[in-house]
């Protein structure tokens, strides 16, 4: 390790803490996993809460190991001892506690490494290691670090969705506790896990109403994704969808969604037509869906009528109905 990061880190010197930042990265770069291996030992010893000293040694010698990461590049070099601390704040008090609203000695490390791996969200060998530890500090209770880690999954979602796939749930979870922001990774890892998010269909279809319009578009991407590859699994949350009809916002959307329930299960339908053909009547717009919802339910009724032998005597509604029994 360099002569001047093992006094610093070694004899907790906070006076020389601040020349770390005269030496070129170059000249460091080679020490930075020694020194992050040696701040993990002092953050998890038994006085560093109380250790003002200490931490702020930690803190001044994290954000001069960031930097010269970030500047020389090697962020996958490092990756390994930068997660492990990283890792290492769960085992610690992330959460403010009664009025004290300052972050915590060990979510403020969490956080400062957060702002590293963020910027490496397109890294598939740092994402391998951050991913699985982002998720757990969703459940932490801190408010901004579950914001920041959001966005870092958010990123990961989009340069590989794969690495999220196996923490559906967790994410999933995440989102139904009220982290929105997560509603976007889930059409992302829909295909890869659609049991997960099938068990928790309804919960989902049942906060759209508490979402704001940008998180509405990514919760209807997701429930058309579902009537696209498994429709017969929205057909309990018809009633809900339908109740959606009248948000303009959402209306043709969720139209195309229900055609595709109404040809995999018309009879989830049936109750709805009367609003349907009201709605079509209203806006012309809609009009071509409304069709075809009462087309597929109208098959039903060919059915039921050729069953009975009767070509003659029931409505739609009443073959449907009878079909459905």
């Amino acid at each position: 390790m360099h002569q001047l990061f093992s006094q610093v880190l070694g004899q907790r010197d906070l006076s020389r803490a601040g020349d770390l930042f005269s030496l070129d990265d170059s000249e460091i770069e080679d020490c930075l996993s020694q020194a992050l291996d040696q701040i993990k030992a002092i953050s998890c010893s038994p006085d560093y809460l109380t250790n003002d000293n200490d931490q702020a040694v930690v803190e001044i010698c994290i954000t001069r190991i960031t930097t010269a990461i970030r500047e020389t590049g090697s962020i996958e070099r490092h990756s390994t001892a930068l997660v492990g601390l990283w890792e290492s704040c769960l085992e610690h008090n992330l959460t403010p506690q009664g009025e004290n609203t300052e972050d915590t000695p060990h979510a403020k490390i969490a956080s400062d490494i957060t702002s590293c791996i963020l910027q490496n969200y397109s890294c598939p060998s740092v994402m391998v290691l951050a991913v699985p530890v982002a998720v757990r500090f969703l459940q932490r209770g801190n408010r901004e670090l579950s914001r920041n880690m959001s966005s870092y999954l958010s990123l990961a979602a989009i340069a590989k969705a794969d690495l999220l796939a196996e923490h559906t749930e967790a994410i999933t979870l995440s989102v139904l506790g009220g982290n929105h922001m997560l509603l976007r990774v889930l059409p992302s890892v829909y295909p890869r896990q659609p049991d997960t998010i099938h068990h928790h269909l309804g919960n989902l279809t049942a906060m759209m109403s508490q979402l704001d319009s940008p998180e509405q578009q990514h919760l209807i991407r997701l429930i058309q994704m579902v009537a696209e590859q498994h429709p017969l699994m929205l057909s309990p949350q018809v009633p809900t969808l339908v109740s959606y009809l009248s948000d303009q916002s959402l209306t043709e959307a969720l139209l195309g969604a229900l055609v595709d329930v109404s040809q995999a299960s018309p009879s989830s339908l049936v109750s709805f037509l009367p609003a349907l053909r009201i709605m079509g009547q209203q806006s012309p717009a809609f009009l071509g869906h409304v069709a075809k919802i009462h087309r597929a339910v109208g098959i039903i009724s060919e059915e039921c009528e050729e069953t009975r032998g009767t070509t003659k005597g029931s409505t739609t509604l009443e073959c449907v109905s009878s079909h459905k029994s």
